[in-house]
């Protein structure tokens, strides 16, 4: 369903299509979008994505408590989101978004803050949408001069999200509740880079216009 506009949304825009990528898994290749999101002047469309995006009829078989925590993950990611120092990348696939990460940069180290992605068609998802998002965070790491990456997993998801930050080259320092505390090195992440290559083929865009997200994709 296309997101509808009414005369109360800022005419001011500010994401910026800044990479495609074509990712090769099991001889299937998945075309995903990449965009930069602005705090301020995307918030229109940052404050519809929990609405429009019902767990409960994209993903089967999940019980109550998980669709509620995948929705928690997905309100979290969009609150951090709308803060002015964070930045965020949104991924999309077939015109429709499929993944939302959220990372604060600094000068010694990021902070990812959350990842958070889920299918566009009823229970099908989107083939290495986290990975991707997680490949665009470390390419501008090692852009950066900061040397660590950290996060926190939870335990308490639909999914086991410690062995798959593991697989990316994270590796655990601490935690409480349901948190595990992670982070990852820049010699680790450039390691990581070589092996997603083989994956996953980005394609930056250059010079690209500003856009209405809520005018070029659909949900």
């Amino acid at each position: 369903m296309q997101i509808q506009k009414t005369n109360t949304f800022s005419p001011n825009f500010q994401a910026i299509h800044i990479a495609n990528t074509r990712n090769y898994l099991k001889s299937t290749e998945t075309t995903i979008k990449l965009y930069s999101l602005d705090a301020k002047n995307d918030k229109t469309f940052l404050k519809s994505l929990p609405q429009r995006i019902k767990m409960e009829k994209l993903m089967p078989d999940l019980s109550t408590p998980e669709y509620d925590r995948w929705n928690e993950m997905l309100e979290y990611a969009v609150d951090n989101a709308l803060l002015d120092d964070r930045k965020t990348i949104l991924a999309s696939v077939d015109n429709k978004p499929c993944g939302l990460l959220v990372f604060l940069p600094g000068k010694s180290k990021f902070h990812l803050d959350c990842i958070c992605t889920w299918p566009v068609d009823f229970g099908k998802k989107v083939q290495l949408a986290g990975t991707t998002l997680f490949k665009q965070l470390f390419e501008i790491f090692q852009k950066s001069k900061a040397n660590k990456i950290k996060l926190e997993a939870i335990t308490n998801g639909p999914y086991d999200t410690v062995s798959k930050y593991k697989k990316l080259g994270f590796i655990e320092c601490g935690g409480e509740g349901h948190e595990i505390y992670m982070e990852t090195t820049a010699p680790k992440v450039k390691n990581t880079l070589k092996r997603l290559d083989n994956l996953i083929f980005t394609e930056e865009i250059a010079n690209s216009p500003k856009e209405n997200l809520l005018d070029t994709l659909d949900l």
